[in-house]
């Protein structure tokens, strides 16, 4: 499987965040990437196999399937796995939760905007899935959920 995100990828974002006693965060950036690779699947893969479905060029493509997260572009979701990992993974085990807050949970709710943010962008620049399993993205192969034409 690929990875999103690393620990240097980490380390750009929040260069200090090892000066708290844990070193390695590999397992918190994998748990990171599986819920990132959820929210994928669940804001965006139903409407591209819809779309996809109604394209008879790419009939034979879904027939049912389930969104393969190995055919996503991981480039496109290392900051979001970043953010993800810091505001749902890290932050919470560094904060102690007092009733007037902390530098972590202040970090939390940065890092859960910066998310969300980071996944609209993506969302609408268009995501890259290798529909065609050539180890290629291609322009057409990259599908913005955003469109200018009016839905009713």
């Amino acid at each position: 499987m690929t990875t999103f995100a690393t620990l240097s990828d980490l380390l750009e974002q929040e260069p200090n965040i090892q000066d708290y006693g844990l070193l390695d965060w590999s397992q918190e950036l994998a748990s990171a990437q599986t819920e990132v690779t959820r929210h994928i699947a669940v804001r965006w893969w139903p409407q591209y196999a819809r779309d996809i479905s109604l394209d008879i060029r790419f009939a034979t493509i879904l027939n049912g399937a389930t969104m393969d997260p190995t055919l996503l572009d991981p480039t496109q979701w290392t900051k979001a796995t970043v953010y993800y990992c810091l505001a749902h993974q890290i932050c919470p085990k560094l904060t102690k939760f007092d009733v007037d807050g902390d530098r972590f949970q202040v970090m939390m709710d940065y890092y859960a905007r910066r998310y969300e943010t980071e996944f609209d962008i993506v969302m609408r620049e268009g995501i890259s899935y290798d529909s065609n399993q050539d180890a290629t993205f291609t322009t057409s192969e990259k599908n913005p959920t955003v469109s200018l034409r009016l839905k009713r």
